[in-house]
């Protein structure tokens, strides 16, 4: 892969990941929203299933991009969210039900914090490899 290419690539990766992880902060936010009274429980469940999909879909865009890319020990470590998403799918449950949000709102918003952890991690991760593409396309 030539220089800027290699600096394309990493731009995608990471605004990639920089939208899962606008994702997961605005699910955050709307439980804040829904514990603290200013949102109710139809509203979030409209508002966070509407977003599970697309989320599930770059993940999956992503972790595919950086296997073709050849960029393996990051794709291998994005590989158990993506199972995990894969199995909540197949379980049928990966959307939210307004009538039992309250019950599983603290672990459902625990879910989003861990997610959040993780992107936030590979949020840097990603931003050092386009560093350092960057810095070595210049030399």
């Amino acid at each position: 892969m030539g220089l800027g290419l290699e600096v394309a690539y990493w731009i995608v990766v990471f605004v990639t990941t920089a939208i899962l992880l606008f994702i997961d902060i605005y699910s955050l936010i709307l439980f804040s929203d829904l514990l603290l009274d200013h949102l109710n429980p139809i509203e979030l469940c409209e508002k966070v299933n509407f977003l599970i999909y697309p989320e599930f879909g770059v993940h999956v865009f992503l972790t595919l991009f950086l296997f073709f890319g050849g960029h393996w020990f990051v794709a291998v470590f994005n590989l158990p969210l993506v199972a995990f998403h894969v199995r909540k799918y197949l379980r049928n449950e990966h959307l939210l039900d307004n009538t039992r949000v309250f019950r599983v709102a603290a672990q459902v918003q625990r879910y989003y914090e861990l997610k959040m952890g993780f992107f936030l991690v590979t949020f840097v991760t990603y931003l050092y490899c386009f560093i350092r593409a960057m810095l070595t396309a210049k030399s």
